[in-house]
């Protein structure tokens, strides 16, 4: 641009150059003639023009190859301008690839091996080595190198290995050292750095949570590090890296809360709702690394939220990390998503620096909400919303599971308790107050001195006392069987029946196949049931001395028989309707299975009972 000007003014210069010129020659030329002889004139003029004239060519030369020089330099500076913007591009287009390529990279060493690389595509380094420090030891391990030849590699692992401080690195500020200083990089293997042409080197620092984690290290030959430029572009790259190992990290925790979540739903079955909420929160407290947290339902009838599950929420409601729980979770509710809160109120009593709450929406309703808290700033972020939705999701859904499931339970409970109820109605209850009219009648016999009479009334009061003995142990059994494990079917049903053979006095046979059959809780539960009440109808109402339980499953159905050799059912109906009520239970049993149940029997011809239960989309 200074040529351009130059040129310019020459342009405008020229012009009254050449008549000032032309006006000092012929002055110049009259005055000499004015003093010369006529015959010297022209030879006066010549060399007054031969003077003048070189003197221009002498000035006009002159000033042509300055300017020529000027356009040479400045063509030099200008192909050096170019040469350093060229390179500078192809550093921000490898910049721009590798941070492609960290996006898009798949596991942590892949990440590492682009780190330990990348100082060699954007700066003058030779080498490049990345170290994180131990957590546990605070020692330095060696996780990756790009460009050490053998021998200082092996000297380098040798080095580390011996135990080297980590806390000099954690809290160094200067980040950039020649080889003879005091860097515990290059203490105990200097003289291997210098062979190797290892003049300095520059640290990247790696951080999470704003705690340095590790560093990458670039090594220079020029003893006084790299430029100022690529030490901007090194720390540009130490922050793309650290947020990049960050996000993978904390990606892998949520997703590994997924998986955690889906285990815990599905072995969740007879787990109560306290127990699955207590679990569910422990997994996704571990996947946000969140130091507090609950659980709330919420029942929209009345309005009300209840705490199913919490950590480190205090002791009691009016502890401050439990009001900011309830008031997120209001806020969550109502604004029918994630909720974020950074350095909140009265941080300092509950020491939650960030929050966040989420309701748990199953169909469109609100079924409750999740908290969690944590004691570092902007632990939670807008970006973590839709994977929080899928945990909500799927945590609202597992919840609703598990309600259901106690409700079941419940309905359960009500239907043993109806059961129990009556067998001590129909058995236990009249045994004594048959018992009852015994004893009246005793005191009768005796208070009138028919001794033979009241041995004989004894007797009888023997036996009712001993079927009532069985009532209550085949009460206490039942309830037994409701606990202890009824899916392993034909296990339980085994000892069942030999604990019945034992009682009564009864020859059992029972025979499983397979032997080692396990069904859905739910289907043994049931058959179980259908068992008990056949088998105590049978020392009830058959006079049976023979038994027989067999257990058979197929490929489409699952068949149970309990048949007897007893005196069978006779042809006019049994004045007495406990029979009956403990068949229907046993048939409703079967039909909520989705099976049927077959009877047959006759007068003296034994009774069998026979059980089917579809298998088709059961396991």
């Amino acid at each position: 641009m200074a040529l351009s000007r130059q040129l310019r003014l020459l342009r405008w210069l020229v012009p009254p150059l050449i008549f000032l010129l032309a006006a000092f020659h012929q002055a110049a030329a009259q005055r000499l003639a004015a003093y010369l002889d006529v015959s010297w004139q022209g030879y006066s003029e010549l060399l007054l023009f031969g003077l003048t004239g070189s003197l221009v060519t002498w000035l006009g030369l002159s000033w042509l190859a300055a300017a020529g020089h000027r356009s040479a330099e400045a063509e030099a500076r200008l192909r050096t301008a170019y040469a350093e913007l060229e390179a500078n591009h192809q550093k921000l287009l490898a910049l721009h690839e590798l941070g492609h390529r960290l996006a898009t990279a798949d596991d942590e060493t892949t990440v590492l091996e682009l780190a330990a690389r990348a100082p060699l595509q954007l700066t003058d380094a030779q080498a490049s080595s990345v170290v994180t420090f131990d957590p546990e030891g605070n020692r330095l391990k060696l996780e990756m190198a790009w460009g050490l030849s053998e021998r200082y590699l092996q000297a380098l692992r040798t080095y580390l290995d011996q135990g080297v401080d980590a806390e000099r690195c954690r809290t160094c500020v200067a980040l950039k050292t020649h080889v003879s200083a005091d860097c515990p990089l290059f203490v105990g293997i200097r003289a291997v750095a210098q062979a190797e042409g290892i003049g300095s080197l520059a640290c990247l620092p790696l951080v999470r949570d704003r705690e340095r984690v590790g560093i990458i290290s670039a090594y220079f030959p020029a003893a006084d590090g790299p430029p100022e430029e690529q030490v901007r572009l090194l720390n540009i790259l130490g922050g793309a890296i650290a947020a990049m190992l960050e996000s993978m990290r904390a990606r892998a925790r949520q997703v590994h809360t997924l998986h955690a979540l889906d285990r815990a739903t599905a072995s969740a079955l007879g787990d109560t709702l306290g127990e699955f909420a207590a679990r569910m929160l422990d997994i996704v407290m571990a996947g946000w690394e969140a130091q507090a947290g609950g659980v709330f339902l919420y029942e929209e009838e009345t309005n009300t939220w209840s705490c199913r599950a919490a950590r480190g929420l205090g002791q009691d409601l009016e502890h401050p990390a439990y009001r900011l729980a309830v008031q997120l979770i209001r806020q969550a509710r109502e604004h029918g998503g994630p909720v974020i809160a950074d350095e909140s109120e009265g941080h300092e009593e509950h020491r939650l620096l960030s929050a966040i709450a989420t309701p748990l929406l199953n169909e469109g309703r609100t079924v409750g909400a999740l908290f969690l808290g944590a004691r570092r700033r902007q632990a939670f972020h807008e970006r973590q919303f839709e994977l929080l939705r899928t945990v909500a999701h799927q945590a609202a859904l597992a919840i609703g599971y598990a309600r259901l499931y106690e409700r079941l339970e419940q309905m359960s409970i009500l239907e043993e308790r109806y059961r129990l109820a009556r067998e001590i109605h129909d058995g236990l209850a009249q045994t004594l107050g048959y018992l009852n009219l015994q004893v009246e009648r005793l005191e009768m016999l005796l208070s009138a001195g028919r001794t033979q009479a009241a041995r004989q009334e004894v007797v009888e009061l023997r036996r009712t006392v001993r079927a009532a003995y069985v009532d209550v142990r085949e009460a206490i059994d039942g309830l037994r069987l409701s606990v202890e494990r009824p899916e392993h079917l034909a296990a339980r049903l085994r000892d069942y029946v030999q604990e019945f053979g034992l009682q009564t006095g009864i020859a059992v046979e029972f025979d499983a196949q397979p032997s080692d059959l396990v069904v859905e809780a739910a289907v043994g539960l049931q058959l179980l049931r259908i068992a008990q009440e056949a088998l105590t109808n049978v020392r009830k109402h058959a006079q049976a001395s023979r038994v027989r339980v067999a257990l058979f499953r197929s490929e489409r159905e699952l068949e149970l028989t309990i048949t007897d050799n007893g005196m069978g059912f006779p042809l006019a109906p049994s004045s007495s309707g406990h029979r009956s009520y403990g068949l229907n239970g046993m048939r409703e049993r079967a039909q909520s299975l989705g099976g049927t149940m077959t009877i047959a029997s006759g007068p003296g011809q034994g009774t069998r009972v026979i059980v089917t239960i579809p298998l088709e989309g059961r396991p």
